[in-house]
């Protein structure tokens, strides 16, 4: 296949009049004016942007699917239909619901064969402090018996792993994530800088939802402003931040922030998405059997139980368009912060950029940043919504 005429994001740059040529799931070559081949499809991008597929490490559910109680094979699909070449499905029932839910899924993704654009699964309600808008039915404690046996359940396919680095076990837990290549995030926590710097030391390089779920420090000495953990986080550089851009779980300014404080390359939008986001206003099934939520079109997602905040609406492709027309960075930028930043964090090479010898995964959007063609392991759609 061939892509001709686009503006292509290449060596961090847009390039107009780019051609893009793949082979099986493979890019094989990018330049000016390639001739095309015998039996080669052509596929057209004038006046649009060829750029890196869009990488979501933080997602519960799309549209009336559900990571936990659904059909994985449909949420990839629908994830595609939203410019989602990679993504991490998220977790958040019990230690037994998650094994189930894992073992399930690779059974009938065939190890995610079936669907490329699934990269691995994310246990977030598990080993943490709070709950919050999850279930406490979920906590459990930090064992080497309750982690071996989702180790195992997951052969090899969890890439981030939640957890409260407060929690008795947890460093320990976090020194073997990192030996076992799994990106421990802190998450819900009531953690002090002294506890998160020491998992820090110990190996954690991820912040979960930023400023969400954060403590906000008390003042100690009238008129002296105190210091908080997160402001320990924007000056750390060894941490990662993910961040919900849909303007209601942080404030427009707070984004801005860390943006200049972590620099671009140490913050990862995510949508923290769930059953509802990318749909019509309305109520949908929660993450829990029996649960009710309801979508809104200004105030992001609220469990109609008690109204509070749980996950968001958000589509990533719509969180690339936040990131140029509300946050004001380039293409380029917002590239790095939907795609790039979060494969360079999985440690997946091979994605995040378009060059020679990347994966084949390539999104075509118009000026407005509308989508126009997916393309995921070298197989080209066109977006699609149920």
């Amino acid at each position: 296949m061939i892509i001709k005429n686009g503006k292509v994001l290449h060596a961090n740059r847009m390039e107009i009049g780019c051609d893009v040529r793949t082979e099986g799931k493979t890019i094989r070559s990018i330049g000016p004016e390639l001739k095309g081949e015998y039996g080669e499809e052509v596929i057209d991008a004038e006046g649009c942007y060829v750029l890196p597929g869009l990488i979501d490490i933080h997602t519960h559910g799309l549209h009336e699917v559900r990571v936990d109680h659904g059909d994985l094979a449909e949420f990839a699909r629908l994830q595609l239909g939203h410019g989602i070449t990679a993504c991490v499905p998220t977790l958040a029932g019990t230690l037994q619901e998650d094994i189930e839910v894992i073992r399930k899924g690779l059974k009938e993704t065939d190890h995610f064969k079936r669907t490329p654009n699934l990269v691995g699964f994310r246990p977030e309600i598990l080993y943490i402090s709070d709950a919050s808008a999850g279930s406490s039915d979920s906590l459990a404690p930090i064992t080497a018996e309750n982690t071996e046996a989702l180790f195992e359940a997951g052969q090899g396919t969890i890439r981030i792993w939640d957890v409260s680095p407060e929690l008795e076990g947890a460093t320990d837990f976090i020194r073997w994530a990192a030996r076992n290549g799994i990106v421990t995030s802190m998450a819900h926590s009531f953690a002090d800088v002294p506890q998160i710097r020491e998992a820090v030391d110990a190996g954690m390089r991820l912040v979960t939802h930023f400023y969400d779920l954060f403590p906000i420090p008390e003042e100690i000495d009238e008129g002296v402003y105190p210091e908080g953990v997160t402001d320990y986080i924007n000056i750390e550089d060894r941490l990662t931040v993910e961040i919900i851009p849909d303007g209601v779980h942080v404030y427009p300014m707070l984004v801005e922030k860390s943006l200049r404080c972590k620099g671009m390359e140490r913050v990862v939008f995510i949508t923290d998405s769930v059953p509802g986001a990318g749909s019509s206003p309305g109520i949908y099934d929660g993450l829990y059997p029996g649960w009710k939520l309801e979508v809104t079109p200004d105030r992001g997602v609220r469990r109609v139980s008690d109204d509070l905040l749980s996950g968001s609406a958000l589509t990533l492709e719509k969180g690339f368009f936040r990131a140029v027309n509300v946050y004001g960075r380039s293409l380029p930028q917002a590239s790095m912060l939907c795609s790039g930043n979060a494969a360079r964090l999985l440690g997946i090479d091979r994605k995040g950029y378009l060059a020679s010898g990347m994966d084949a995964d390539i999104i075509i959007v118009n000026p407005d940043l509308e989508l126009q063609k997916v393309i995921v392991a070298g197989k080209p759609s066109d977006p699609r919504r149920p």
